[in-house]
């Protein structure tokens, strides 16, 4: 195995890393709500603060990834997170709990930042696109932390032993493979230049490519948070058979991101953006205006194979804008805006779902979807007019 295939294959493990982390803690939830006496809103401010301690971190980070490179803060952030994991199994009460999930929201968002940056050189190595296929691992990543959790709570193992030993996992396995990850080099005259040349054109060009992303992590939202509703609803199914529009459309995801690269080597990110948002709308349109249920969920289907790659390759071409000195910064601002997608975007779809009904309100995906398959023609746009000089 050469340097570089070991370095791509650590990336993997930390990609998994991150997942795993996310829904360990997740799948302790309700054991947490119930174990505290906890309501439902405070389990919500819960879930948002560590959407805001992911949010407060990812700026930093991407200045971090800039001064000392990737793979540097990639493996310090992974022993932190480690740490972090191990708290929420220590909260005594509502308090405790909320500075734990802080600490660990703190975490989460800087190995993303880390972990992508690192991806995206790898990629840069290897000559061709590879992108997608952390985001995969990722995914996968997220099945085998919610299985472990899972299948300790069954056993009634203590969460601080199962949140202690995955954090300790994560420490070792982070600092196992730290020896195989790229040391990309900073050229600090280049950065002098990148700082003064272009700054709020590159600052604003980049803000409206996060825009488009966090638009493609809505529509991930959709088909994750409300497609079991809507077929409840629509369909008056069972909650078991509302989950299989869930599985349908995360499967979907799963899968076509190991093969996503393909197509971006092939025609370019552009095309991927574009096209996989285009059928997305037809997907979701298909969703939540057909009659007939099997269909609805082939159009779940579609929409998670049209919306599986959007937010990675959104990730990808913005770090490819301006100079490598400002990578970091550049992904940082992406992934914060996808994140405020993410958070948002459950929100005020059931704002709009109370205020209009669940279909018009899946309508905004729809929507959404012209959106990024407009916006990419102003990123292609905003690339070939600035990319030399910002």
């Amino acid at each position: 195995m050469t340097s570089l295939q070991k370095a791509r294959a650590a990336v993997f493990v930390y990609f998994l890393l991150c997942g795993s982390a996310v829904t360990i803690w997740a799948t302790h939830i309700a054991f947490v709500q119930k174990t505290l006496a906890l309501s439902h809103t405070q389990i919500g401010f819960i879930i948002l603060l560590m959407g805001a301690g992911a949010l407060a971190s990812m700026q930093v980070v991407g200045a971090m990834v800039d001064r000392f490179g990737s793979g540097r803060v990639l493996v310090w952030i992974s022993v932190t997170l480690g740490l972090a994991l191990g708290l929420p199994g220590l909260a005594m009460n509502y308090l405790t709990l909320a500075l734990a999930i802080f600490i660990l929201g703190l975490n989460i968002g800087g190995i993303d930042i880390a972990m992508n940056a690192q991806a995206l050189e790898v990629e840069r190595a290897y000559g061709r696109p590879i992108f997608s296929s952390f985001h995969a691992m990722w995914s996968i990543g997220g099945v085998l932390g919610s299985l472990s959790a899972g299948g300790a709570l069954s056993l009634k193992i203590a969460m601080p032993v199962t949140m202690g030993t995955w954090g300790l996992l994560t420490i070792a396995t982070g600092l196992a493979f730290s020896k195989m990850l790229l040391n990309v080099t900073i050229d600090a005259g280049a950065e002098s230049v990148a700082k003064s040349k272009g700054r709020p054109r590159e600052f604003y060009y980049v803000l409206f490519i996060g825009l488009v992303s966090a638009s493609a992590a809505i529509i991930e939202g959709i088909g994750i948070d409300w497609s079991a509703l809507f077929t409840i609803e629509k369909f008056n199914s069972s909650v078991a058979v509302g989950g299989i529009s869930i599985a349908t459309f995360t499967a979907a995801m799963a899968i076509v991101r190991f093969i996503a690269d393909k197509v971006v080597a092939r025609y370019g990110r552009i095309f991927v953006i574009r096209n996989g948002a285009l059928v997305a709308s037809v997907g979701i349109a298909l969703s939540i205006f057909t009659p007939n249920l099997p269909l609805s969920w082939i159009g779940w289907a579609i929409a998670g194979i049209g919306i599986s790659a959007v937010v990675p390759q959104c990730m990808a071409f913005a770090s490819d804008i301006g100079s490598l000195q400002n990578q970091g910064r550049n992904l940082a601002k992406v992934v914060g805006l996808t994140y405020a997608g993410v958070l948002g975007g459950p929100a005020v779809i059931g704002f709009i779902g109370n205020a209009i009904g669940l279909q018009g309100a899946l309508v905004s995906g729809i929507l959404l979807a012209l959106f990024i398959a407009i916006g990419s023609i102003l990123m292609q746009k905003g690339k070939a007019k600035y990319g030399q000089t910002i």
